[in-house]
């Protein structure tokens, strides 16, 4: 039976009644709940709009039990599941201990995810799982262009099509095109021009087979970190051309720097002061640039081109 003052009321003994607000029963929700490892707190996204942070809960407290709907932000990767039990168990025995009222039915629901510390998980029989690999940002569908032509058309038919229902009830007038379009295709025969018309079309179908199948292209590269080798941080390859640059720019020798990054290959054109001694200055200008290098998932060949100082 849930009280409907919302809060929960034990008999003392005839000493007086001891009310436990639904607030502080989610309090101590909250806490017990932030006493499991994958549970953290967090305040961006829509909890910062919102000013509601996570873990949150909300209680309903009835005479002789509780329930409640808990919201976590869980650390990435882990096994749900078993934090869901580990919540359970831990929101029970701080219930039972502190409130002194069992819990009825608990939901976890999980809002949101961060990185971990690391990107393998321990199961109970201490098997490690691989994390997956996180989705790159990717440029739109080679298809969309087609997509929207495609859109339009649908909605130049249904108008084609609403106007002719509108001239068979006589409610507008004018020549009815669509049946026209029929009339005449019915009164078409073998012509020449027939075949080129089939072949275009065969071209086309099969253009736009492979633009629908075509993977979307990635747009930037990955950044990891020491303790993740899960790339959580992506960046443009404009942005790694301009830091490459920077770094071999500051090389004693070295008049500017030019780079280019492409799927496979990072070039830098360097312009040096002056005559010099050519391996030095690319090895050089390779060590000032590894550590921007290192930091990149994507592996990819470096060329160092020497180029003598602009007059």
């Amino acid at each position: 039976m849930v009280d409907t003052d919302s809060t929960a009321t034990a008999d003392t003994g005839g000493r007086g009644t001891l009310v436990i607000k639904e607030r502080a029963i989610e309090r101590v929700a909250v806490a017990a709940a932030l006493t499991v490892p994958a549970v953290v707190r967090s305040v961006g996204g829509i909890s910062r709009l919102t000013g509601r942070d996570l873990p949150r809960a909300d209680a309903s407290v009835g005479e002789y039990s509780v329930s409640i709907n808990l919201y976590v932000s869980l650390t990435w990767p882990c096994r749900i599941a078993d934090v869901s039990e580990a919540i359970y168990t831990e929101v029970a025995r701080a219930l039972d201990n502190i409130v002194g009222l069992p819990l009825y039915r608990l939901n976890v629901m999980v809002a949101a995810t961060s990185a971990g510390e690391s990107v393998e998980q321990q199961v109970s029989d201490d098997t490690a799982v691989p994390a997956s690999r996180p989705r790159p940002p990717t440029a739109s569908p080679a298809a969309l262009p087609v997509a929207v032509a495609l859109a339009f058309g649908l909605l130049a038919l249904a108008f084609v099509a609403g106007r002719e229902f509108l001239i068979v009830h006589d409610t507008i007038g004018g020549a009815p095109w669509i049946r026209n379009t029929v009339d005449w295709i019915s009164e078409l025969h073998w012509a020449p021009w027939m075949i080129t018309a089939s072949g275009a079309a065969v071209v086309a179908g099969l253009i736009l087979l492979a633009i629908g199948v075509k993977p979307r292209t990635q747009t930037h590269t990955g950044v990891t970190s020491s303790t993740s080798s899960s790339p959580m941080v992506w960046m443009r390859p404009t942005d790694v051309a301009r830091m490459c640059s920077d770094h071999a720019g500051e090389v004693p020798g070295v008049e500017s720097a030019r780079t280019t990054v492409t799927k496979k290959r990072i070039t830098v054109e360097v312009h040096r002061t002056e005559a010099g001694e050519d391996e030095a200055l690319t090895e050089a200008v390779r060590d000032a640039i590894a550590p921007t290098l290192s930091v990149l998932a994507d592996n990819r060949e470096t060329q160092i081109r020497l180029h003598q100082a602009r007059g």
